[in-house]
Formats: structure tokens, C-alpha cells, sequence
């Protein structure tokens, strides 16, 4: 008896965090994967500004890892900002949106639980171009942080890491496939 065939899942990313995160959302969802990295450093904007670009870096990265390596499932995920709106001028949150195309072509997005950027650095942000890993010292006090942590780990007072949102970005962005007929994915 041959053992049954494992989910193959391609990930957009050489991250860590995002890697072990994706990892651990899908195989909840399927058992155990396969995961194959695909590196889309150069497909993306460093540091997204707004949800929109960051819902495009994310399905970009996807959609890239499916034509590269031509899996079962494409993850694509994005860390960026979003403004909450006009009623709440100067107020951002940092989070990350999952993509997730399959080899049929369905595709869905999930993101996770938001933290608050303080104003002063999204106006340096928008002005260096820069990612929000290069003012790690003067966020939380330290020269690097591990990747598996990210800066939220800090802030946050060793309570959420980045791969714990990463994990949340692409579990939520797996519902339509743990509920295909209600989403017409079968």
C-alpha cells in the first residue's frame, strides 16, 4: 500500500517566519506538505504602504510560486501597512495578507490580526523607502530581532510573533477550502 500523496505548496518567500507559518497553517488544514521555496525578492515593493499594495505583493508572490513550481497550492505573503481612513487620520496598523492560488486557479485572501505603527515612522517610511525592520533599534531597543519574532514580538511584549501572524494570515485565507461547496471551490 503506497502512502498517501502529501499537499505540494510553494511559498513566495525564503522567510523563516513565513515559511514555518505557512507549514503549520496548511498542514493543520491537509496533514503533512511538501513546502518548496520560491524566492520573489525582486517580484515586490520592499515595504507596502497601503493594503492595496500589500494584497498585490502578496498575490503576485503567489502567483509567481504556482508558475514557477507548479504545486497543489501558491502562498503569496505581505506585510504592509493600512491606514485606517479618514476618520481616523494618521492611525496605521501593521499586518499581513496570505494569498492562495491553487493549480485550478482559485484564489483567496486571509490576513491577520493588525499592530498600530507610531505616525512618526510611517512618514519616515514613506519618505526612505525603507522597511520597517530598518527602525528595529528605535522601536524596541534592539540592533536585530529574530525573524520568527519580527518586531511584533517586542512590541507586543513576547505575546504575538510574526510567524503566529503569518500562520493566522494564511489559515484565514485556507476557509474556502475547508469550505468548498459554500464557496464554490469544488
Amino acid at each position: 500500500m503506497r502512502p498517501a500523496r502529501r499537499t505540494r505548496v510553494a511559498i513566495g518567500s525564503t522567510n523563516p517566519a513565513k515559511m514555518k507559518g505557512t507549514r503549520v497553517a496548511f498542514s493543520r488544514t491537509f496533514g503533512p506538505v511538501v513546502l518548496k521555496t520560491v524566492d520573489t525578492t525582486a517580484l515586490v515593493r520592499s515595504q507596502p504602504l497601503t493594503l492595496e499594495e500589500t494584497v498585490e505583493g502578496a498575490q503576485e508572490r503567489a502567483i509567481f510560486a504556482l508558475e514557477f513550481a507548479r504545486p497543489d497550492y501558491a502562498v503569496g505573503v505581505e506585510a504592509g501597512l493600512m491606514e485606517l481612513g479618514r476618520g481616523w487620520p494618521g492611525h496605521h496598523l501593521n499586518l499581513q495578507v496570505a494569498a492562495i492560488v491553487d493549480s485550478a486557479g482559485r484564489l483567496s485572501f486571509g490576513c491577520s490580526s493588525g499592530f498600530p505603527i507610531p505616525g512618526r515612522f510611517v512618514e519616515r517610511l514613506r519618505k526612505r523607502g525603507e522597511e520597517l525592520d530598518a527602525f528595529t533599534h528605535e522601536l524596541v531597543g534592539a540592533e536585530k530581532v529574530r525573524e520568527e519574532e519580527g518586531i511584533v514580538y517586542r512590541l507586543s511584549g513576547r505575546r504575538l510573533s510574526r510567524l503566529e501572524m503569518t500562520e493566522q494570515c494564511v489559515s484565514m485565507a485556507l476557509i474556502p477550502w475547508i469550505n468548498a461547496k459554500l464557496y464554490g471551490f469544488t
